[in-house]
């Protein structure tokens, strides 16, 4: 029996990821929520809480992003550095509901934290 599986309806969005960090899941489409209507309902689903997560082993960091309240067209983009799983003290946060700032500050806290 083959299971026949379709590609995402969206293309994942592209980053530069240095060595050492590893992809735990990611959901980031290329999907620009300045560029949505708020009645494009469908789209609005692919922003979850569980966008993106990277973790670097070695340093035991996790950098996590979601889209914060889900699915709500007036909601914004969330980012948090964690160290030791300790989430209620991020080592950074950051908020933004626009696409390219969040891609320029996840490479460049890669960038930093390698």
């Amino acid at each position: 029996m083959k299971i026949e599986k379709e590609l995402p309806k969206y293309k994942l969005q592209p980053l530069r990821i240095p060595s050492g960090w590893e992809i735990s899941y990611n959901s980031l489409t290329e999907l620009d929520p300045a560029l949505l209507n708020k009645d494009e309902h469908d789209k609005w689903l692919n922003f979850t809480e569980d966008l993106l997560q990277i973790k670097n082993s070695k340093k035991n960091i996790l950098l996590d992003v979601g889209w914060y309240p889900e699915a709500d067209p007036e909601g914004v983009y969330g980012l948090d550095v964690v160290e030791d799983f300790n989430w209620e003290n991020p080592v950074t946060s950051f908020e933004t509901n626009q696409k390219g700032e969040l891609i320029e500050k996840v490479e460049f806290l890669l960038w930093q934290l390698s």
